[in-house]
């Protein structure tokens, strides 16, 4: 059912027009449309408004129901009343799936006109996002059914994360910042009030999605616990992780849900439970979801095998800092062994530290492949499961030789390596971006570094614990 909102071959978008708001702006369907056809939308589009002939050099028509081909997707937004009747239109004429982009759906629910909208869709046997929505975008799909200001960037990356928010204007401001970082997207949906589709179906459908691996979530709270916990099983059947940011710690912020939703936030610590129980990876910064979503996406094969982590900077001062972070999270720094700190002698000046964490110094410029002698020799360890890159200050050139000595490393190993750069970016111009282009994880702190970590090694704990018990 879901293929044909995705994946649809065919659109029409009910409140099209070539007239402007009071404003001078596009109306929501007009948008709508820009959006569509400026995001290169492979299939076929038909406006639908009747007091129009032609928009955008397509012929526009006065009803969905005078389309001469099949639909898969009507995109609808009129007024709320009116997009009641386009409703009843699109169930007659057999349209699959809808988004109601309409507006008139007060955020809290107006519970008498969508139970109307619901028994329409219903009876039509259509299925719909929303109302309240931003609508959708299908990345890997080239299809942009939204009408958030995120589709005013030229492209998306296409990548294997999908990304359900139940705020439209928050997952829009994520998924520009998640693009900025390099992170590669198959789904956006901004799934608004819920009426019908939840955010469980969709969760439903992206665990066996060929196009998914890695799923984020912004929930403000769920509606079906049931269908919820049963997506969530099935997704960590798949050994699909779920990253999940979830608000209403407080009372302000559960309140702000309910009135955003309607729906209940529920028990923080039952929700808690159900993460843990499936494997859901539960981050507690919003800022962290999708940066945590992208290091999934690029390490998902690299899992660490365990907690013991490898250490190298240029300084005592950044070594002891992410030191003193894997100790607050679980991780573990071991000694080298004796034979691995004689090889590292070679590389290394004489007052620099071999034990682990490894400081190179300052003097390992004055070696041309000191640098990466060193990173090899610790990831070729036995006793390491996973390789923290640590940066201080640093300038172009040199920058961009980290670059590509990080980006070299990351890539011979199959062992996770995460960069912790914490000196100034702007002396980075050049090798930050395409360090995140090269698909290397870079968090720009030591503790968020650190933090990605052990997210990865908690995963494959629970992924080792589910295929033991099985």
């Amino acid at each position: 059912m879901l293929d044909a909102m995705i994946r649809a071959r065919s659109v029409a978008i009910v409140g099209a027009s070539q007239q402007k708001t009071e404003t001078g702006s596009d109306k929501l369907g007009t948008v709508a449309l820009n959006h569509l056809l400026a995001h290169g939308y492979p299939g076929k589009i038909y406006p639908v408004n009747p007091k129009e002939t032609e928009i955008r050099g397509l012929a526009c028509y006065a009803s969905v129901k005078d389309i001469p081909d099949d639909i898969d997707l009507a995109l609808i937004a009129v007024p709320a009343k009116a997009s009641i009747a386009v409703m009843k239109d699109c169930g007659a004429k057999g349209v699959k799936t809808a988004i109601m982009l309409a507006s008139g759906f007060a955020e809290a629910g107006e519970p008498e006109l969508e139970a109307e909208l619901t028994a329409a869709a219903k009876a039509g046997g259509v299925r719909f996002c929303g109302p309240n929505t931003n609508g959708m975008i299908s990345i890997v799909n080239d299809m942009v059914c939204c009408t958030s200001m995120v589709c005013a960037m030229p492209s998306f990356n296409k990548g294997d994360i999908a990304f359900l928010t139940q705020s439209g204007a928050v997952g829009g401001s994520m998924l520009g910042a998640g693009t900025e970082e390099q992170g590669g997207f198959s789904h956006w949906i901004s799934v608004g009030n819920e009426a019908d589709l939840q955010v469980a179906d969709y969760l439903d459908y992206l665990a066996d999605d060929a196009d998914t691996r890695v799923i984020a979530l912004f929930i403000e709270g769920i509606r079906d616990p049931d269908k919820f916990t049963r997506a969530c099983a099935k997704a960590a059947r798949a050994g699909k992780p779920v990253v999940v940011y979830k608000i209403g710690l407080s009372e302000v912020s559960a309140a702000a849900a309910a009135s955003h939703t309607g729906a209940m936030v529920g028990s923080d610590a039952v929700f808690d439970a159900v993460c843990k129980k499936y494997g859901m990876v539960r981050v507690d910064d919003a800022a962290d979801l999708l940066p945590t979503a992208i290091t999934f996406s690029r390490l998902l094969d690299k899992l660490p095998r365990g907690p013991r982590m490898g250490l190298i900077g240029p300084s005592g001062g950044i070594c002891g800092i992410c030191a003193d972070e894997c100790h607050r999270f679980g991780l573990d720094v071991p000694e080298l062994s004796r034979d691995a700190q004689e090889t590292l002698k070679q590389f290394i000046p004489p007052f620099g530290a071999l034990r682990n964490p490894i400081d190179v110094t300052q003097q390992i410029r004055s070696s041309p492949t000191g640098y990466q002698d060193t990173i090899r020799t610790v990831l070729e360890q036995d006793t390491i499961d996973g390789l923290f890159l640590l940066v201080t200050m640093v300038a172009e050139p040199r920058a961009s030789f980290y670059c590509d000595i990080f980006t070299e490393a990351a890539r011979a190993t199959d062992k996770p390596v995460i960069v912790a750069w914490t000196g100034a970016q702007s002396l980075a111009a050049q090798a930050i971006p395409q360090i995140k282009r090269n698909q290397v994880p870079i968090y720009f702190s030591a503790r968020g570094a650190v933090r990605a970590m052990r997210a990865l090694l908690d995963y494959r704990r629970f992924l080792d614990t589910r295929e033991d018990s099985q």
